[in-house]
């Protein structure tokens, strides 16, 4: 499997250089790539649809860059290529699972532990290397079944970095703070790395130990997604998140690493497809002026931001300044009935739902 990767690293920066310097497209390099393994022995050991399958990432690559979605691809160095992608199952396609094991073609069978039971048709299998752990990715074909409606309330959340998050039903949800946890054991392996000299074997094992410590931090904040988003999603019908620029605020070095640490952006997108599963949906709105505006008369209330206490001149309600600004975001949210025009829930709305003419649905990552 290190073989396999290693040859479709390799053979990625060769197809991205054909790209570069005689402007070749996706399917003129999928139809050449029968000619360039007949001259390869590395590329013959590999499956066929293995190797189509880079050029067809290649593409997405290209393609999301000419969309304003990324970068221009790059050239990638050792270990920064770390899957390759078997697109059918059964005889014709490169993988099965046989007595318990999952058999790739041209490799061999390989142990697994299976992390659930396997519901409905493979379709393609991912195998993804972490550090020194490997994974299998199947993805399966399976008719879709509905979730009825029920009957549970909306709720707006304010997110923040102190506390995580405040809803508009004044539940407090705390930060977990995972990075400090982690943070003196990364810094100490960070040190043993720098002092290790470069190309040594005692650098590469450094290396493997600063790996994992960032993986167990992963982890960790993946599980606090999870968690977080499940308690949204089986509680609540309709949230209202404010739609933050995460990647505009982590510019700002004061806060990026307790920004990226709160795992804003990944607790809204699991949000979302979570949400679509229980029949609710995700709205995204304008955060402006929630923290400022008065969620009882709507009148402004200017305050610093050391105020963590909203006091009203005009009504007198007074309450925390984050549950106040989490009961504006659900008033924006649910002030004008949105119309979804696609299957995803998310919906991005201008301010008091007035931003554009037509809602268009927040695409999941």
């Amino acid at each position: 499997m290190t073989e396999t990767i290693e040859t479709c690293r390799r053979l990625y920066n060769d197809l991205l250089n054909d790209r570069i310097q005689n402007h070749t497209g996706t399917f003129e390099q999928n139809r050449a790539l029968t000619a360039r393994r007949k001259g390869n022995k590395y590329l013959r050991q590999v499956h066929s649809q293995v190797l189509q399958d880079v050029t067809f990432r290649l593409g997405k690559a290209f393609g999301a860059f000419f969309g304003g979605l990324a970068r221009f691809p790059r050239f990638k160095r050792r270990g920064r290529y770390n899957s390759f992608t078997y697109p059918q199952s059964g005889r014709k396609g490169g993988f099965k699972i046989i007595d318990g094991r999952l058999s790739l073609s041209m490799i061999g069978k390989v142990r697994m532990v299976l992390h659930r039971d396997i519901e409905g048709t493979m379709k393609t299998c991912t195998v993804v290397r972490d550090i020194d752990q490997w994974y299998a990715c199947i993805n399966v074909e399976k008719e879709d079944t509905k979730s009825v409606p029920s009957e549970r309330p909306s709720v707006g959340v304010d997110l923040g970095v102190t506390l995580f998050a405040a809803l508009s039903d004044g539940t407090i949800l705390q930060a977990p703070k995972l990075l400090k946890k982690s943070e003196s054991e990364i810094k100490f392996l960070q040190r043993s790395l720098s002092r290790k000299q470069k190309g040594s074997k005692n650098r590469e094992k450094a290396k493997v130990s600063l790996g994992k410590a960032w993986r167990r931090l992963r982890n960790r904040r993946n599980d606090f997604a999870h968690k977080t988003s499940t308690f949204f999603a089986s509680n609540y019908g309709t949230v209202v998140f404010e739609d933050l620029n995460i990647r505009g605020m982590v510019k700002n070095h004061h806060l990026a690493s307790a920004i990226l640490d709160a795992c804003w952006g990944k607790t809204r997108r699991l949000t979302a497809y979570k949400a679509e599963r229980r029949a609710g949906r995700v709205i995204l709105v304008q955060p402006r002026g929630t923290s400022q505006e008065c969620s009882g008369c709507g009148k402004v209330v200017a305050k610093a931001l050391s105020e963590r206490t909203h006091s009203c001149p005009h009504c007198g309600l007074e309450l925390d300044r984050d549950v106040n600004a989490a009961r504006n975001i659900l008033a924006r949210g649910l002030e004008q009935t949105p119309v979804e025009t696609g299957p995803l829930p998310v919906i991005r709305m201008g301010k008091f739902g007035q931003g554009s003419k037509k809602p268009t649905a927040f695409k999941r990552g």
